[in-house]
């Protein structure tokens, strides 16, 4: 059943409340402890409603309610301040990425596809999207900036940063990711969507022979799910062309993640940046990665 006109104003009016608000904060950090307070606390509604979305598809209403248990989580963890756009610190930077990568932790393990694979297979899933993680979060955040990369600390990031290299990656987040979402007028349900179909990878190192037709499964699933939402429930007329473009920012996706991954390393290699352990775990899959992986999968 196609979406009402009452769903399209809601989301249109709620996105430009939230886009509206100059109210950017500083966060003062993240402990484990707190996320996994909230964690036993927070937990997805039961119904198809969340967040301010409405989907006539389950496993779409599934996604959309762990979106929206992540970010309640993310709100209630994070102390905010009343500075506004407060320009990121190198800090500021690594702090934003530890904070979205542990909420992506708690985000897939509300997932069912994600619950019904082998451990190793969650490891393999967690490491191979943390970066496009990082990246189409702050992309999604950012796209009703110009010139900007919003982070999850409430922090800016911009194009002309004074911090060495991440200004780079910044920019092509902008110009690569954002500023095709804001061409496509790319909706919240298409964006978490479109998060699933890359976290659900079965070509993503590490993916177990007994879990790989799984995760095949899980993906195919959320592409059907996400063609019939586009076809069916897009306001644009060509709704074939609009499902390709946005199936092809995944690769610009993938790209900028990659640059992302690269300083890292360097960031990490000549000491320009504190790199915690859920970081070099998830992004730089270093030694005893899967040791740390465990502890944020319990």
């Amino acid at each position: 059943m196609p979406c009402t006109n009452a769903f399209w104003l809601t989301y249109k009016n709620e996105t430009l409340a939230a886009n509206a608000d100059s109210t950017f904060a500083c966060a003062k950090g993240m402990r484990r402890d707190a996320v996994q307070t909230e964690r036993d606390r927070i937990r997805p509604a039961n119904n198809s409603v969340s967040n301010g979305l409405i989907s006539d598809d389950p496993l779409l209403d599934a996604l959309i309610r762990a979106e929206a248990s992540a970010s309640r989580l993310r709100m209630t963890v994070i102390t905010k301040t009343a500075e506004a756009r407060k320009r990121a610190t190198t800090d500021d930077v690594t702090d934003s990425m530890s904070q979205q990568l542990t909420l992506m932790v708690e985000w897939a393990k509300v997932l069912d596809g994600f619950q019904r694979v082998d451990i190793f297979t969650q490891h393999a899933l967690l490491r191979n999207f943390s970066a496009q993680h990082l990246v189409m979060c702050a992309a999604f955040r950012s796209i009703h900036l110009s010139d900007a990369v919003w982070l999850t600390n409430e922090t800016c990031l911009h194009k002309d940063s004074a911090i060495p290299d991440t200004n780079r990656v910044a920019e092509r987040i902008i110009d690569k990711v954002t500023t095709p979402m804001r061409q496509l007028h790319m909706n919240e349900i298409e964006y978490i969507a479109l998060k699933a179909i890359a976290f659900f990878d079965p070509l993503a190192n590490g993916v177990t022979a007994d879990s790989i037709n799984d995760v095949e499964e899980m993906r195919q699933k959320v592409l059907e799910s996400f063609e019939r939402h586009v076809r069916f429930i897009s306001p644009h007329k060509d709704t074939a062309l609009r499902f390709a473009n946005l199936l092809l920012l995944l690769p610009s996706i993938g790209t900028v993640a990659r640059d992302l991954v690269e300083d890292v390393h360097l960031a990490k290699l000549f000491g320009l940046a504190s790199i915690d352990r859920t970081m070099a775990s998830l992004i730089l899959n270093e030694s005893q990665s899967e040791e740390i992986t465990q502890s944020l999968l319990i």
